[in-house]
């Protein structure tokens, strides 16, 4: 198994899709439940942490 790679919910593919798709206006006019919450936090800090090549805690970005 590659360690590489991480197992996303279907909840949490719908979440992104919503997230990148939907106008800015409405970005924040959803509601996931608290396991989809978490998969994105976990999703954006790998995201963040190779686009910026540094590690961040997620209470320094938010």
């Amino acid at each position: 198994m590659d360690k590489s790679v991480i197992e996303i919910s279907k909840p949490t593919i719908e979440a992104i899709k919503y997230i990148v798709l939907v106008p800015a206006k409405k970005i924040f006019s959803f509601s996931v439940q608290e396991n989809t919450i978490k998969e994105l936090q976990i999703i954006s800090k790998i995201y963040l942490n190779q686009k910026l090549e540094k590690e961040y805690k997620l209470e320094d970005i938010f």
